[in-house]
């Protein structure tokens, strides 16, 4: 058991955090929601180092990015803890990196709270929730996924100056005769400097050739900024969660309002759904 005894609900939007918890803890599971800013772990006065939760379950929403990652490798660091990340099987691959620790372990799938629940308590029990084939099939993903980048980006070296820089307009949106006037050429010119990095590429197309370019370009960590969570408290009620919910709805937003339902109907986040059964 972690130091209070329950398991950690963590989020970078406080309200989805808040509603897996109150999901969690409405099938028996002791769950408590944690801002993302709380202090991942506390020292005692001899210089210990004490996680605050021995099971800490992610929901990533969304946010499978880089400093999202560096608060869960953190995490890791302290030892003697479990973490679960929760999100989609796209966001699932970014997290192939971090699973040669089976200190983590990695859900994609629509889960129904009870599952949920059954997850955080293999945990506990220090058992495996992904099963091996699982865990190499991400890490194996994401190798992949760095390989693919790393061509790309290669192919993208060969362009001249000017080839790339047609792209680029390109890439924006831009039609040919808008790239020409912002280079000051005629647009067959422009044309003829497509052709020409479409057959370096081996795009068919100019859309291929655009496509290529938006994929060389996108960082596989991305560095976007976590939003800063929502102070309502650390943990609500089941009440609070729907209320605030219901008002951001009216309001038209706010980090986490269209993924943080009441129990009377699911609780999302992250790519998975999680239903009362």
């Amino acid at each position: 058991m972690g130091v209070s005894g329950r398991v950690g609900v963590v989020s970078p939007h406080l309200l989805v955090a808040q509603a897996v918890a109150a999901a969690l803890r409405s099938v028996g599971t002791p769950a408590e929601a944690m801002a993302w800013e709380t202090p991942l772990a506390a020292t005692t006065s001899s210089g210990a180092v004490t996680p605050r939760f021995r099971r800490l379950v992610v929901i990533t929403d969304g946010l499978d990015n880089e400093p999202v990652m560096a608060h869960v490798r953190r995490y890791l660091a302290v030892g003697g803890v479990r973490v679960l990340v929760v999100t989609s099987a796209e966001g699932a691959v970014r997290w192939g990196r971090l699973l040669e620790s089976d200190q983590l372990d990695v859900l994609t799938q629509t889960t129904a709270v009870a599952e949920l629940a059954e997850a955080v308590d293999q945990l506990d029990a220090g058992q495996p929730v992904m099963d091996p084939e699982r865990r190499a099939a991400l890490r194996t993903a994401w190798a992949l996924t760095v390989d693919r980048q790393q061509r790309l980006e290669a192919l993208m070296a060969t362009l001249s100056p000017q080839q790339r820089r047609v792209l680029e307009l390109l890439a924006t949106g831009r039609r040919v005769s808008e790239v020409g006037a912002e280079l000051g050429v005629s647009s067959g010119t422009v044309r003829s400097h497509v052709k020409s990095l479409r057959a370096k590429l081996g795009a068919p197309t100019q859309l291929k050739a655009v496509a290529m370019f938006h994929q060389a370009h996108e960082r596989v960590y991305p560095v976007d900024l976590v939003p800063a969570p929502r102070h309502d408290g650390e943990e609500g009620s089941l009440e609070a969660v729907q209320e605030s919910t219901q008002e951001l709805g009216q309001q038209g937003g706010g980090p986490g309002a269209e993924h943080a339902a009441g129990m009377t109907g699911e609780v999302s986040g992250g790519g998975v759904t999680l239903a009362r059964r």
